[in-house]
């Protein structure tokens, strides 16, 4: 359907937000109908509400079956509660302005004797130098033009362009001579709540079409991004005013602003001093270093028990999974569990997680397929790795470690080379012992790992 359109979906298959858009609230078991029809595809999924769309993504098949409604096509919002096994249903009516070309078909210019801008027999004068036509006895450059050689004749700048450019190569003006019709493309969709959620979900959606967010973002789009047209010297007039009263507009704004900065200043520059400190020390780890202070601005419209509901977990289990993509640095990487738990609630801010919810999120990445997994070593110690984690090339990569240590290793110092915890270190150490890479030396001094010469010397 017209509406239905394909979304983007992360790594973690959750929606990828918009700038300025924001997460709401979401639901699962949804499924959708088209009219009173079942969408056979759209039968099981997760509906996520922003600022701007209406987003479902299927349980089975995220990656094929996932689409998106944008709240500015929605004219009205019905509500059905439902009847012994009818379950209850969002209704949304739907209106879309489609736009429909026409090509001109054939026009009669003039040429201008100045300037030989092409214009239509209806003007009297140029339209571009303002010069008036010149009678029928004396006027003996009127031609009929088809629509594909009308298209090449700039009508900004009268430069003639190839027949098959959209812009003139001159000027940039459009070159299109189409007549674009406006069609309203009425349709109407159901969202049916399989389970709870019913209420909450449609107090958040007329808010949000009440809000209008994107009509905000369309306006900063327009008036920083829509490039100025025009003709002539009133146009460039029009242009140098315009540009002095937005300048004038962005002076008063910036002194009324210019208490607030400085309040922020101190801030801001204590930032980039810290940044530009730790990326001096070490150059190599640039980017290293700059990322860890991304991943201190935090995550952006968390999921809470009350925006998910009853598919808490599993949402809180996708978010963890984008942040520890952004927080891993290499496909065998782990983490202990409590450094994650710790890493992860100073990134939600204020919106807080339990140990419990963070041990069930994370039991969550197995069956939704996401890329890590948790794992419980017989030490008791538990921790998140990558999905592609390889104990056989982390142990060698510990054994390139010990030769270049002088031979020998022990917990600190792997975690202060691989930035691991150290209960982690120990657990990788005593991985490569058992693959007969290491041995160890329990002196009073603590547990030592050397390099086993004697698997060395048998190969």
């Amino acid at each position: 359907m017209e509406y239905l359109q394909p979304t983007i979906l992360s790594s973690s298959k959750r929606p990828e937000l918009v700038p300025n858009e924001s997460l709401l609230i979401q639901q699962g078991k949804i499924g959708l109908y088209e009219g009173k029809t079942k969408l056979e595809r759209y039968q099981d999924g997760v509906c996520y509400l922003t600022s701007h769309r209406i987003i479902y993504v299927d349980d089975a098949n995220p990656l094929e079956y996932s689409i998106e409604i944008s709240l500015k096509d929605i004219k009205q919002v019905d509500s059905y509660a439902g009847f012994l096994r009818s379950s209850p249903k969002i209704i949304l009516q739907l209106e879309k302005l489609q736009n429909t070309s026409t090509a001109t078909s054939t026009k009669s210019v003039w040429a201008c004797p100045i300037c030989f801008f092409s214009n239509t027999c209806s003007s009297l004068k140029c339209e571009l130098c303002g010069v008036k036509r010149q009678s029928a006895n004396e006027e003996t450059n009127v031609v009929v033009m088809d629509s594909e050689e009308r298209a090449e004749v700039c009508k900004v700048c009268t430069f003639i362009n190839h027949t098959s450019m959209m812009d003139c190569e001159m000027c940039g003006a459009s070159l299109k001579s189409e007549q674009h019709v406006n069609r309203i493309m009425p349709g109407e969709i159901r969202l049916s709540f399989r389970r709870s959620g019913h209420s909450s979900f449609l107090s958040q959606l007329k808010t949000a079409i009440n809000v209008k967010q994107w009509e905000m973002n369309e306006r900063e789009t327009s008036n920083t991004l829509t490039p100025l047209r025009g003709v002539g010297i009133s146009a460039i007039q029009d242009r140098i005013e315009k540009s002095t009263i937005e300048a004038n507009e962005t002076m008063v704004d910036a002194f009324q602003d210019l208490d607030r900065l400085m309040t922020k200043a101190t801030e801001m520059v204590k930032l980039a001093e810290s940044i530009s400190s730790k990326m001096s020390k070490d150059p190599t780890d640039e980017l290293s270093e700059l990322r860890n202070h991304l991943l201190n601005l935090g995550i952006s419209s968390p999921v809470t028990k009350d925006s998910a509901g009853s598919i808490y977990h599993q949402e809180l289990a996708r978010e963890l999974a984008d942040f520890l993509g952004r927080l891993f640095k290499q496909e065998d990487d782990m983490k202990s569990l409590t450094d994650v738990y710790c890493l992860f609630n100073r990134a939600r801010g204020v919106a807080l997680i339990s140990p419990e919810d963070l041990y069930k999120a994370s039991q969550e990445f197995e069956r939704l397929k996401l890329p890590f997994k948790l794992r419980q070593f017989s030490s008791g110690l538990a921790v998140i790795q990558s999905l592609n984690m390889d104990d056989n090339r982390a142990a060698h990569r510990i054994l390139r470690h010990v030769k270049e240590q002088g031979g020998c290793l022990t917990a600190l110092q792997l975690a202060e080379l691989e930035k691991l915890a150290l209960a982690v270190a120990s657990e990788q150490l005593m991985i490569t012992e058992r693959m007969g890479l290491l041995c160890r030396d329990e002196a009073p001094g603590g547990l030592t790992f050397y390099e086993n010469l004697f698997l060395v010397s048998s190969t």
